[in-house]
């Protein structure tokens, strides 16, 4: 084999042997860069499902202290607040219960309006959940049971008229 030949073979397999420094330090640059993406989003993933977490069981904390209002036989208007003990130490909830305006119907039914708000703090802003209300001061009867009382009443009135004829279907 000629001289020039070999020359050229042999750089031709020294330049393939291996990797420039330049080459190392950029992919060394991509790897961090992937990596310190991929551990962001894990981070932010796991900070948004606690948030998601607390929302839950503020939303439940809510709701629950508004169905304890609701069962009260008595409540007044005005503002209450408390806490959810040592079981939801990060949670307290406050309730503002107010008359609602010229809400007085024909049968006398005023109403209240019940707000419950849940407050918890989360990465130091404070977080807030809200639910709300109406709740009559006499007991409203079931749809079905109002039914039922409407139609006795509405027969029992006609009970004592005869001579009335009466229409029929189809057929007469």
């Amino acid at each position: 084999m000629p001289l020039g030949q070999s020359l050229i073979t042999h750089r031709a397999s020294r330049i393939r042997k291996g990797f420039t420094l330049v080459e190392l330090v950029v992919a060394f640059l991509i790897l961090v860069i992937g990596v310190t993406a991929i551990l962001e989003l894990v981070s932010q993933s796991a900070l948004n499902a606690r948030y998601a977490k607390d929302k839950t069981t503020a939303t439940v904390l809510a709701q629950q202290k508004l169905e304890e209002l609701l069962s009260q036989s008595e409540l007044t208007a005005g503002e209450v607040e408390g806490d959810f003990g040592d079981a939801y130490p990060q949670f307290r909830w406050r309730a503002q219960i107010n008359e609602v305006g010229d809400s007085i119907s024909e049968v006398g039914t005023n109403l209240l309006h019940i707000t419950v708000v849940v407050e918890w703090t989360d990465r130091g802003q404070i977080r807030s959940v809200q639910v709300e209300t109406l709740k009559a001061s006499v007991p409203l009867l079931h749809p079905q049971e109002a039914t039922n009382q409407q139609a006795a009443s509405t027969f029992s009135d006609f009970s004592g008229m005869t001579g009335f004829p009466t229409q029929g279907g189809g057929g007469q």
